[in-house]
C-alpha cells in the first residue's frame, strides 16, 4: 500500500500511571514547542486526558496521564520535507528531553489504512492471563531486534493503584456479613448513601451521607473503619478482611469473549511494513545438511508453538491488506466474465472474446515500465488501475476485431482481412489511446496531497494503454492468425481435408 506524504501528524503521549494532569500538561507543552520549531508546522491542537481511536471514533483511554496531539502541516506543495522527515526531526529533538515519559508515538493521517504499521493481537481466555503477559514480552523483544522497527507498545494499560479488600468468608459469615454487605458499607463510606430526597425550585435534590474528605483520602482510616453487623454490633473491617494494593485496568478489551491485547509498532518510512512482516512470518535458514537446507520456523511461529493456548495473529493494516488483496482477484475475474458475455453476444462466437481478452495480460508491460520511469512503487491502487485498464484495452481490440469480421464476411482470407483491418482501424485505435492518456496526464503530473493517492492508478491505465495500443495492432493479429491455423489443423485431423483452404482458394 502507498506510504504517501501527510498533512496531519498525530502524537500520542502516555505518562506513568498515576501522573497528575498538571505534569502531563507540562510535557505536552514541550512537544508543542518542538512541533512549533519545525518550519513545516502550520497549526496544532492538544487534548489532555484522553486518546481517541481514529479508526472507530471511540475514546480508547480516559485518564490524566495520557494526551493526544494533532499537528497540521503546510500543504505538500509548500514545503520541502515530507511528514516522515518532520516526525524524525521531532523525535531527535525530544528523545533526550522526555526521560520521564512512559511512551510517545507518532503517526500520520494519510490515504493508507489507519493504525500502526505493524499490529499483532494476542488473545487468551481468563485462565491464561499470566501466559499472555509472557508472550507479549517475547513478541516485543522479537520486534526490538529489527533496526527498522521502533515505537513498540501495547494497549494493556495499567490503571491507577487500587485498594483491594479480600473478605475472609468464615469470619464474615460468623458475624452474619456477606460480601455484598461489606461492599455496600465500604461504598457508603467513600461514595455515600442516599439518605433523603427533597424538592427545591422544581428539582429533586439527593442528600448523600458519607465520611469527611480527610478520612476518605486516608487508607489507614479506611482499613480501620467499622462495619455494622445485622445484629447491630460494630465490627472492625480489619477483623474480617485482608487488604492489598494492586494496579487496576483502564480498559479491558475482549474479542470473541477472550481477553485481547494488541502490540503495535512503527516502521521506518524508507522500508515497507509488508517487507518487515514477511521477515517476521518467513522461516529462517539454519544451514546446509546432507538432505538439503534446514529451515526453522519463523520468530512469530516459534512463539505460537511455545504458547499453543494463545491466539497470535496480525491485525490492523495487515488484516485490511489481506482482505483487500483477497477480494481483488474475484473482482478482476468477475469483470472479465462480464466482458466475455458482452463480446460473445456481439461477435456471435465463444472463441473470439477469448482472443480479445488474451491481449489484456500484455498491458502489464506498460504498467510496470510506467511505474519504473516515473519513480512510483507498484501498489494496491496500481492493481485496481489494472482492472480498469482491462476494459479500456478491450475497447481497442473490439474496434480491430469488429472490422476484421466484416472483411471476412465479404470473402477476404484471414491474412488480407487482418492487414486491411489494421490499416483501417489504426487511426481510431491511436486516437482512443491518445485522448485517454492526455486526459490522465494532469492527474499524473499533479503534486498535491489529494492527487498523490490516485497517481499509481492513473499510471497503470496510461502506461498500460500505451503498450496495449502497440500490442493490439501487432500481437492481436498474430493471435487471430494462430487461432485460425489451429482451427484449420483440428478440422483437417477430424475430417481429413482442408475445407477452409479449398473454400478460400
Amino acid at each position: 500500500l502507498p506510504s504517501n506524504d501527510a498533512e496531519t501528524i498525530i502524537v500520542e503521549l502516555r505518562m506513568p500511571t498515576g501522573t497528575p494532569i498538571e505534569k502531563t500538561n507540562s510535557i505536552v507543552h514541550r512537544i508543542e514547542q518542538a512541533a512549533w520549531d519545525q518550519p513545516e508546522t502550520k497549526n496544532f491542537a492538544s487534548i489532555i486526558g484522553q486518546i481517541e481511536n481514529l479508526e472507530t471514533g471511540v475514546v480508547d483511554v480516559f485518564a490524566p496521564h495520557v494526551a493526544q496531539m494533532f499537528i497540521e502541516l503546510k500543504f505538500v506543495e509548500d514545503r520541502d520535507r515530507e511528514s516522515s522527515m518532520v516526525i524524525q526531526s521531532m523525535r531527535d529533538e525530544l528523545d533526550s528531553r522526555l526521560d520521564e515519559v512512559d511512551r510517545i508515538s507518532y503517526s500520520e493521517i494519510t490515504g493508507k489504512p489507519a493504525g500502526a504499521d505493524i499490529s499483532i493481537q494476542v488473545l487468551a481466555d481468563i485462565t491464561h492471563l499470566d501466559t499472555m503477559d509472557l508472550a507479549i514480552t517475547e513478541i516485543k523483544t522479537v520486534l526490538a531486534q529489527y533496526p527498522d522497527i521502533y515505537d513498540i507498545a501495547d494497549n494493556k494499560d495499567a490503571g491507577q493503584i487500587e485498594l483491594r479488600i479480600h473478605i475472609r468468608s468464615e469470619d464474615a459469615e460468623s458475624l452474619g456479613l456477606t460480601q455484598k454487605d461489606v461492599a455496600s458499607q465500604v461504598r457508603g463510606f467513600l461514595y455515600g448513601l442516599d439518605a433523603h430526597v427533597y424538592v427545591a425550585q422544581g428539582e429533586d435534590i439527593d442528600v448523600r451521607v458519607r465520611l469527611d474528605e480527610q478520612t476518605r483520602r486516608s487508607l489507614f482510616e479506611i482499613e480501620n473503619s467499622w462495619l455494622i453487623a445485622p445484629d447491630g454490633r460494630a465490627v472492625p473491617l480489619s477483623e474480617i478482611a485482608d487488604f492489598s494494593q494492586e494496579s487496576g485496568f483502564t480498559t479491558i478489551r475482549r474479542v470473541d469473549r477472550n481477553r485481547a491485547v494488541t502490540i503495535t509498532a512503527a516502521v521506518d518510512p524508507a522500508v515497507s511494513p509488508e517487507d518487515v512482516v514477511q521477515e517476521l512470518i518467513a522461516p529462517t535458514q539454519l544451514g546446509a545438511t546432507g538432505l538439503g537446507v534446514a529451515m526453522a520456523s519463523s520468530p512469530i511461529d516459534q512463539i505460537r508453538n511455545r504458547y499453543p493456548e494463545l491466539q497470535i495473529k496480525f491485525t490492523g493494516r495487515q488484516e485490511q491488506m489481506g482482505d483487500a488483496f483477497g477480494s481483488l482477484p474475484y473482482g478482476f475475474f468477475a469483470a472479465m466474465a462480464m466482458i466475455f458475455v458482452i463480446l460473445a453476444f456481439l461477435f456471435s462466437s465463444y472463441f473470439q472474446p477469448i482472443l480479445v481478452i488474451c491481449v489484456v495480460p500484455f498491458s502489464t508491460i506498460g504498467m510496470i515500465w510506467g511505474h519504473l520511469l516515473l519513480g512510483y512503487d507498484l501498489t494496491f491502487l496500481s492493481l485496481i488501475g489494472f482492472v480498469a485498464l482491462s476494459g479500456i484495452v478491450v475497447n481497442d481490440s473490439l474496434i480491430l476485431v469488429k472490422f476484421y469480421n466484416e472483411q471476412r464476411e465479404s470473402g477476404c482470407n484471414v491474412y488480407d482481412s487482418l492487414m486491411v483491418a489494421g490499416k483501417a482501424r489504426f487511426r481510431a485505435i491511436l486516437l482512443t489511446t491518445i485522448t485517454t492518456v492526455l486526459g490522465l496526464t494532469p492527474l499524473i503530473l499533479e503534486q498535491s496531497f489529494q492527487a498523490k493517492f490516485l497517481i499509481p492508478m492513473a499510471i497503470s491505465i496510461a502506461g498500460g494503454l500505451i503498450s496495449a495500443t502497440v500490442l493490439v495492432l501487432v500481437v492481436l493479429p498474430c493471435i487471430i492468425q494462430i487461432f485460425e491455423d489451429l482451427k484449420r489443423g483440428i478440422y483437417f485431423l477430424w475430417f481429413g481435408q482442408d475445407t477452409l483452404q479449398t473454400t478460400e482458394g
